[in-house]
């Protein structure tokens, strides 16, 4: 039972957290700006979606006709490499847990534009709503992770296909064995359904450490993906690959600030705010 305390923290949180967006915004705005007059090198960003809905696919529409006409659109597993073409702005788009609604809603459109695209697939949830716990407002907590055929289907349609592992633990809080379970059996399930090598796999929740990254390499991935705003350069390690968060649901200003890679001044505000308000 929530206490008036509860009730208040809840309120506070509520009430900052608009004002938190519009922070991240104008830091993203000037961080932009600054980017843009140092950086030399070419601009490398792997963004990451869940679901995309029905309703959200005109907002969905927009994104990917900007990353079509100003972007170089890339498959992730190209983002570490050294010859993008003299491009400048080098975009990879992922999605995790591989919903149904990403197939019939964001597929057509990634289509249409001939963009590629990651899907990251929690492989012992297929066909079924996700096992894994979610919050109880979260927008993709009743969709269904697709299926083989379709993800078979998808493969043949040169979209990459890694893993999510099997049941989306949290992964720094299980055990070495199930680790070991979870990283190499849905590697090797995948690839089964794709018929060749599984190379890449997103941490669940973005939860890695150490540990996770020595069985991620000992199962044979060459490439891991987090969910830290980092942008991709020489000193990204490819087990730790970083991605933007985005949503069909963001403005059109603010899709742009995370596709040229300005959003990264988010990882300098949540240092800031460490040192300001330890815990």
């Amino acid at each position: 039972m929530r206490t008036s305390k509860d009730n208040k923290q809840i309120s506070m949180l509520q009430t900052l957290k608009p004002l938190k967006k519009i922070t991240e915004i104008i830091f993203a705005l000037i961080y932009a700006v600054f980017l843009s007059v140092i950086r030399k090198d070419i601009s490398r960003v792997v963004l990451y979606y869940h679901g995309v809905s029905k309703a959200d696919t005109g907002c969905f529409k927009k994104q990917m006709e900007y990353l079509a006409r100003r972007c170089t659109v890339i498959k992730a597993s190209e983002i570490m490499a050294t010859d993008v073409g003299g491009a400048k702005n080098v975009v990879a788009i992922t999605f995790d847990d591989a919903f149904v609604n990403v197939m019939e809603n964001a597929v057509p459109i990634l289509r249409e534009y001939g963009l590629p695209g990651d899907i990251f697939v929690p492989v012992g949830n297929l066909g079924q709503i996700p096992h894994w716990e979610m919050p109880e407002n979260c927008p993709d907590k009743n969709e269904t992770v697709m299926s083989k055929e379709q993800i078979e289907q998808l493969d043949k349609e040169g979209f990459e296909i890694f893993s999510h592992t099997l049941s989306h633990p949290v992964l720094t809080e299980i055990q070495d064995s199930r680790l070991d379970v979870e990283l190499i059996e849905s590697k090797q399930a995948l690839e089964r359904i794709v018929g060749h090598e599984v190379i890449g796999i997103s941490y669940p929740g973005g939860s890695y450490d150490t540990r996770v990254l020595k069985a991620a390499e000992k199962a044979g991935y060459k490439l891991g993906f987090t969910i830290e705003p980092d942008v991709v350069d020489k000193a990204t390690g490819c087990l730790e690959i970083g991605r933007v968060s985005v949503s069909p649901k963001d403005s059109l200003i603010k899709f742009k600030l995370k596709a040229i890679g300005a959003y990264h001044v988010v990882t300098y505000l949540r240092m800031l705010k460490r040192t300001l308000v330890p815990a």
